[in-house]
């Protein structure tokens, strides 16, 4: 003969194994929902990278038409290398730079190869920053 504790153990762990299985599934949704949600966000964070160097005036290829008195503005690195900026998707600058100011440059770096037929195809440069944020550093 069952007796009143044996009927408060059934209920106590029916409601035990409800609130077991909403947990779970709680958890696997979550799981679900946000399974590579940081890849998103930190895949274009990750393509981002940063250049520092003086906002110099860019070199003309040598085998550009161009006249030598013209000066597209890009930044030189310390090594030697020229990038040009496309400041067309700008967030943050300083207005007020000058050439041979140091700066830093923060966005997605494109080979010159993958934009052909720009602007800036009679300079010698190592790519194109398509431009977030220019500093002036020290």
């Amino acid at each position: 003969m069952p007796n009143m504790h044996d009927f408060e153990n059934q209920g106590f762990l029916m409601r035990n194994i409800v609130w077991l299985v909403v947990l779970t599934a709680v958890v696997v949704f979550g799981l679900l929902l946000f399974n590579g949600w940081d890849k998103i966000v930190n895949e274009r964070v990750d393509s981002m990278t940063t250049i520092k160097g003086n906002f110099s005036c860019l070199p003309l290829k040598a085998s550009a038409d161009k006249a030598d008195d013209t000066c597209m503005l890009g930044v030189r690195t310390t090594d030697g290398s020229n990038f040009a900026l496309d400041i067309s998707h700008i967030q943050d600058a300083n207005t007020d730079l000058k050439v041979e100011d140091t700066i830093a440059v923060t966005g997605f770096l494109l080979s010159e190869t993958e934009a052909p037929g720009t602007q800036w195809e009679d300079y010698d440069i190592h790519g194109i920053i398509r431009v977030n944020t220019l500093l002036r550093t020290r």
